[in-house]
C-alpha cells in the first residue's frame, strides 16, 4: 500500500469539501439541527416531569453517538457514488491505485469528518444543554467510539458492495441504510422496550450493546465490559464479511463490464 496514493485521494475529497454546501450540511448542519430539535423536545418534557433523572443527557448522548456511525458510512458511500456521478470510477482504477488504497482513503475521510462533527456537536451540547460527552463517559470513550466507527465503516462498505452488484439505481440506500438500522440499534431507548421479534434483530447489531452501555454509565456509572467486547467481536466479523463481499462484487463487476456501466 502506497501512503502517497491514499493521501492523494484524501486530500482530493477534503479539498472540495468546504466548496460543497451539501457536504457542509452533512457534517455540520443536519447533525446540529438534530441536536437542537431533540434537545429542545426533551428539555420541555424534562421540565414537565417529576423525575430527577436527566433524560436530556441520555437523548443527547444517543444523538451525538449516532453520528459516529452516520458520518463514516455516509462518506464512504457517497464519495464512492460521487466518482460515478463524475464518471471518474474507471479513471481511478485504471491508475495504479488499488482497491485497498481507495477504501483506506474513504475510511480516513469518514473518520476525519466524524471527529469534526462530534467535536462540533459536543461544543453545541455544552453550550446549549451543559452536557459534555467526554466528561460523562471519560475513559470508556475509546471502546465506545471504536465499536461505533467500525460499524459505520461496515455499513458504508456494504452499501458500496450493493451498488457494485445492482448498479447506481440502488444509490438511495446510501442515505436510507442508517434510517433502516436506527430503530433496531436502541439509540434512544432500551432494548427491553422493544417487541420480542425486534429484540431478536437488535441483539445481533453491535451498536445495540454500545447504546445499552451508554445508558448504563449515565444511570449507574457502571459498565459491562463483556457486552462491549462481544460487540467488538461482532463488528470484526461483520467487517471481514463485508470486505470479502465488496472484493467479490468488485471483481464480478470488472469481469462482467459493470464498472463501465457505473461510469
Amino acid at each position: 500500500m502506497r501512503i502517497k496514493r491514499v493521501a492523494a485521494v484524501v486530500i482530493r475529497h477534503l479539498y472540495i469539501w468546504p466548496r460543497s454546501p451539501e457536504r457542509f450540511m452533512w457534517t455540520f448542519g443536519w447533525p446540529f439541527f438534530g441536536l437542537l430539535i431533540w434537545g429542545l423536545t426533551i428539555s420541555f418534557l424534562q421540565n414537565n416531569s417529576s423525575s430527577n433523572f436527566s433524560f436530556i443527557t441520555m437523548i443527547i448522548g444517543g444523538v451525538v453517538f449516532w453520528e459516529i456511525i452516520v458520518q463514516p458510512q455516509r462518506e464512504i458511500s457517497i464519495n464512492f457514488i460521487d466518482e460515478m456521478w463524475n464518471k471518474n470510477i474507471l479513471n481511478l482504477f485504471a491508475s495504479p491505485l488499488t482497491k485497498a488504497e481507495y477504501l483506506t482513503a474513504l475510511v480516513i475521510i469518514g473518520i476525519i469528518k466524524m471527529f469534526i462533527t462530534v467535536i462540533s456537536l459536543t461544543i453545541g451540547s455544552i453550550i446549549l444543554y451543559k452536557f459534555n460527552i467526554f466528561a460523562s463517559f471519560g475513559l470508556h470513550i475509546p471502546i465506545l467510539f471504536i465499536n461505533l466507527i467500525i460499524f459505520g465503516i461496515t455499513l458504508g462498505l456494504f452499501v458500496n458492495s450493493l451498488i457494485l452488484r445492482f448498479g447506481i439505481s440502488v444509490q438511495e440506500i446510501a442515505w436510507a441504510i442508517v434510517a433502516i438500522v436506527q430503530p433496531f440499534a436502541c439509540v434512544l431507548y432500551p432494548l427491553s422496550s422493544l417487541p420480542v421479534w425486534v429484540q431478536r434483530i437488535s441483539v445481533i447489531l453491535p451498536p445495540t450493546y454500545v447504546f445499552e452501555e451508554m445508558r448504563r454509565i449515565l444511570f449507574s456509572n457502571k459498565i459491562e465490559i463483556n457486552n462491549l467486547l462481544f460487540a467488538f467481536v461482532l463488528n470484526i466479523l461483520y467487517l471481514a464479511l463485508t470486505i470479502w463481499f465488496f472484493s467479490a462484487m468488485f471483481e464480478k463487476a470488472r469481469e462482467h463490464g459493470r464498472l463501465v456501466k457505473l461510469n
